[in-house]
């Protein structure tokens, strides 16, 4: 069996080859497809050692480069502080002080690369709907696999993702099911296949159980995050309280000890005294990572640079510590890394997208013809809030799916862009070539004056009309 599925995979990969070159956009989308799905990931051969993200995205970057099906990137504030923020990191490796910083940078280099792509490829409706399903389904299929799998042994273990992966332990996979919720709740919204939306029901069910067998407190900070405002925001909000509540009734008798304790963990952080290991090394992690950023304020120490134990020893400012370790923080793991000027780009970009994903929203809520713009861009915010929550205790700075809906939030704008343009009216052309402002309709000829009558027509003062 597993041999079978090593060759129809290689078949499909091949295939998708030569598809990647020709239409670029579907390259995209097989790369996402490897990214999030890991399709390798589930062989048990062969197929496991084959360099698939390489040869699907040189395909598509080279068909990317031929294709006159590219569309220029938009110039909005969150590509330009992306830009920046792509050469600062440069420049903070070149004066890293870990040897291992290159590594890290080539990963995050082909992530950003991708991004842009993405951008000069997906300004359509319709492609940027195949996007966001890939996507939804892909990591979906995860979600839903540990939801069954749960629910078949109990759930005393750890649900993991796939070994090949960028979301392999049970912080990522837990943090990247709470960020892909939105997702398949709105796009099983608008989906007419009734198969397909009783599929994305299931797997926005099957993940939240996935979700809380991570035993991933930050996951499990994300999650309510998430489910509150999905909560608010919904029009039946009493209704689906209620089950909530009742569903978490029902289910509480059949909890293992394990997660409870781990949940119930979370408020006993606040004191030293109760504070357990895991949280006492990330605090430990972020004063170092505060002291880097202090001592180097503009380029920081490089990628990776907690990873190194002489830097570890000259920052953490003494020698009683757990273990060297990573930052466990997105934003500290910016501020170590590339300094208060990247840590500052970073959130630039992050700010940026958000406003713009919110003015979006606000501008086509409710129309008729383009409502769809202010659902996608309302889905995208979502899916950003776990990110920005859980991410404060997860080393994520790099999320691939952070990127993504970078990507698609700039592709949103452009949408927005050509419904204004599509809904304006018709400009008037000028003899000399110019765009001018339609000119108001002229105004109604006047009547002709009627002439004055003459003297002698009128009557004499002392004579009066029969």
């Amino acid at each position: 069996m597993s041999g079978i599925r090593d060759v129809v995979f290689m078949l499909v990969w091949l295939g998708l080859i030569p598809v990647s070159l020709l239409r670029p956009w579907l390259g995209v989308l097989a790369w996402y497809w490897i990214a999030f799905m890991v399709p390798h990931g589930l062989t048990w051969g062969f197929a496991r050692t084959l360099p698939v993200a390489l040869w699907i995205g040189g395909a598509t970057l080279l068909g990317f480069i031929l294709s006159r099906d590219r569309k220029a990137i938009p110039r909005t504030p969150t590509v330009i502080a992306l830009v920046a923020f792509a050469v600062h990191i440069t420049l903070t490796t070149v004066l890293a002080l870990s040897s291992v910083a290159w590594g890290k940078w080539e990963w995050v280099s082909k992530v950003l690369l991708m991004t842009f792509v993405t951008m000069g490829l997906f300004q359509d409706r319709v492609r940027l709907r195949w996007l966001y399903m890939v996507t939804a389904l892909g990591l979906g299929f995860y979600g839903l696999k540990g939801g069954v799998w749960v629910l078949r042994t109990g759930g005393g273990e750890r649900v993991y993702g796939p070994d090949m992966s960028f979301f392999s332990d049970n912080n990522t996979l837990g943090l990247a099911l709470c960020m892909i919720l939105p997702m398949l709740l709105y796009l099983s919204r608008e989906e007419p296949r009734r198969w397909l939306k009783n599929i994305m029901r299931a797997m926005f069910f099957f993940t939240i159980i996935a979700i809380l067998f991570t035993y991933s407190r930050g996951a499990f900070l994300g999650l309510v995050v998430i489910l509150s405002v999905l909560i608010w925001r919904s029009p039946w909000r009493v209704r689906f309280g209620i089950a909530l509540v009742v569903g978490a009734l029902i289910a509480a008798p059949f909890i293992p000890d394990r997660l409870s304790e781990r949940i119930g963990s979370i408020g006993e952080q606040e004191s030293q005294e109760t504070r357990d290991g895991s949280v006492q090394g990330r605090f430990e992690a972020w004063r170092t990572a505060w002291n880097i950023a202090v001592d180097r304020p503009l380029t920081g120490a490089g990628f990776r640079a907690l990873w190194d134990t002489d830097i570890w020893l000259k920052y953490f400012g003494g020698s009683d510590f757990m273990a060297v370790r990573d930052t466990h923080s997105l934003y500290f793991e910016v501020l170590s890394e590339h300094g208060f000027v990247g840590f500052g780009l970073y959130l630039l970009v992050l700010a940026s997208t958000m406003v713009s994903l919110w003015r979006i929203r606000r501008r086509w809520a409710g129309h008729p013809e383009y409502g769809y713009i202010a659902n996608y861009a309302e889905m995208t915010q979502l899916c950003l809030y776990p990110y920005m929550i859980a991410g404060a205790f997860i080393t994520v700075a790099y999320f691939d799916l952070y990127f993504y809906f970078l990507a698609s939030s700039v592709m949103l704008g452009t949408l927005s862009n050509q419904a204004e343009k599509a809904l304006a009216p018709e400009p008037v052309r000028a003899r000399r070539g110019r765009t001018t402002v339609p000119s108001a309709p002229a105004l109604p000829a006047r009547a002709p004056r009627r002439p004055l009558p003459s003297l002698r027509a009128l009557p004499s003062p002392g004579k009066r009309h029969a």
